[in-house]
């Protein structure tokens, strides 16, 4: 993400909250762990994570970040800690890695349905809503004109 977009505060989402989960599953083998985070410096700005219970586990599952991406409005789910080519199957979805671009269900309140498999194995599935905050940064500038006249005293004749 590029770092001057992201520090200019032009009413890009910047932090967000109201998170709403309705879960109706979850693998045992992980933890949903709700985002309270403002968006950093070089973003993403991120709404969720499911984070493994076991860190024995890690290189053999990979753990879900929940994003906002700005550009296409919509809520991106990415594999971390992953093979780069299993990063790209879960990214482009098939019938063993899906969940990278979930549905949107609603606008106002914005409601996204989430299903998550992984190597074929069911990881979550619910719903998930959220409210973004926006920051904008009013500029104005004032002016000030002066203009001095300078006579000699005398008047004209």
């Amino acid at each position: 993400m590029d770092r001057k977009k992201v520090e200019q505060r032009n009413g890009k989402a910047r932090k967000a909250f109201n998170m709403v989960e309705k879960r109706t599953y979850i693998s045992p083998e992980y933890d949903m762990v709700l985002g309270n985070e403002e968006i950093s410096s070089t973003g993403p700005l991120v709404i969720a994570r499911l984070k493994l219970k076991n860190a024995d586990k890690k290189g053999t599952l990979p753990e879900f970040l929940f994003r906002w991406d700005e550009k296409d409005n919509h809520l991106d789910i990415d594999a971390l800690d992953t093979s780069k080519k299993r990063q790209i199957l879960f990214r482009n979805g098939n019938t063993e890695y899906y969940g990278h671009r979930p549905t949107r269900i609603s606008t106002s309140p914005r409601i996204f349905q989430i299903e998550i498999a992984w190597s074929g194995n069911k990881v979550y599935s619910g719903e998930f809503g959220f409210s973004l905050g926006r920051d904008v940064e009013a500029k104005t500038a004032i002016g000030i004109k002066t203009s001095i006249s300078i006579s000699s005293g005398k008047s004209p004749d």
